[in-house]
């Protein structure tokens, strides 16, 4: 028996910025918050922009397609991260 591959979202690889909470009123006089969200750091480092860009050059591994979901696969990701890094250490 073969185990699944975990696989990672872009929230997963790319840095978020953080968000401040936000307060709307509707039509109706309702106050509505959003909560606000903590910058995060992703695997990579990069924006979100930047890791479409390098699939886009065919320098980062492509994503899977799950219904609407794009998802990327840890090994396919960490083998990644694995060449760059050893490319970077030796330099």
């Amino acid at each position: 028996m073969k185990l699944a591959d975990k696989h990672l979202r872009m929230a997963d690889l790319a840095n978020q910025p953080a968000r401040t909470a936000k307060t709307y009123t509707t039509k109706s006089g309702q106050q509505r918050t959003v909560t606000a969200k903590a910058a995060t750091r992703g695997i990579t480092g990069f924006s979100a922009k930047h890791i479409y860009h390098l699939i886009n050059q065919d320098k980062f591994p492509a994503p899977v397609k799950i219904g609407r979901a794009s998802l990327w696969r840890l090994s396919e990701i960490n083998s990644w991260l694995a060449s760059h890094t050893s490319t970077a250490s030796e330099v």
